[in-house]
């Protein structure tokens, strides 16, 4: 078949045959003195094949990865390719979400995803029941990390734990630049590392006297549509700042392409 009689057999443009055959996806059987393009029936599913992967958003070097694959290999790859989507659906419905939730004209919720593991160095205190209670400890564990030579970024974070009568337990945290041995923590029975998955925060700016914001928060984030998971954080700039950033961690439902 001519590449005219080819495009009317697949449905696919002459000018689509000729992107496949410069990026050796679909050669055609042969050429004749001309220059003119032959294809054969045969080509025909695999046309198709190629055609749909592409529809598919699949990259063409991927595509002739496939092409010239074994049969394990391609399934590989048609495994990572539905995660792929998972993924780029998972992200579209969180775009839906945040839109249909958003309104202007009240004070903003952002999204935050931290998209690789993040490790923690945390300082584990009991302290009694106040306004911002982890204040008092906050700066004495900045000091504790410069001591013990760990190189952290800049930020402090803090999660609440329990609540008991009078008293709060609750750990300061720095996420660490580098890594550091376990080990070299032994003789402090309150310092751990700690790894962090990769997750999606709800966050907004509160001021440390605003007793209502949790409340207040968790209630906004139901209405964008999302479930919470795992405990919350709260990031200050400093010991003495009088705003944080409450960040909380969200559920993401992700649908099996398969069921």
């Amino acid at each position: 078949m001519t590449i005219n009689k080819f495009s009317e057999r697949t449905g696919l443009s002459p000018s689509t045959l000729r992107f496949y055959d410069q990026k050796k996806l679909l050669e055609p059987m042969k050429r004749l003195e001309n220059g003119y393009r032959i294809y054969s029936s045969d080509q025909v599913e695999k046309a198709l094949i190629i055609h749909s992967l592409r529809l598919a958003d699949i990259k063409v070097e991927d595509i002739y990865q496939f092409l010239h694959a074994g049969e394990g290999e391609k399934q590989q790859l048609i495994s990572a390719w539905r995660q792929e989507v998972e993924a780029k659906l998972s992200s579209l419905n969180i775009a839906k979400q945040y839109l249909n939730g958003l309104n202007y004209s009240e004070q903003h919720m952002h999204l935050i995803k931290w998209s690789s593991p993040t490790t923690f160095v945390w300082f584990r205190h009991v302290v009694p029941r106040a306004i911002n209670p982890f204040q008092s400890v906050m700066k004495a564990d900045m000091e504790k990390v410069k001591q013990l030579g760990i190189n952290v970024r800049p930020g402090i974070f803090i999660r609440t734990l329990d609540a008991k009568g009078a008293s709060m337990v609750g750990e300061v945290g720095f996420i660490l630049n580098e890594e550091i041995s376990s080990d070299s923590l032994k003789s402090h029975s309150n310092i751990y590392i700690d790894r962090l998955e990769p997750t999606l925060y709800a966050t907004m700016n509160f001021n440390v006297c605003d007793q209502f914001m949790c409340f207040h928060f968790i209630k906004l984030v139901h209405r964008f549509g999302f479930n919470t998971k795992g405990i919350k954080l709260e990031k200050f700039e400093s010991p003495n700042a009088q705003t944080f950033s409450y960040m909380i961690p969200l559920l993401i439902k992700r649908k099996s392409l398969l069921g």
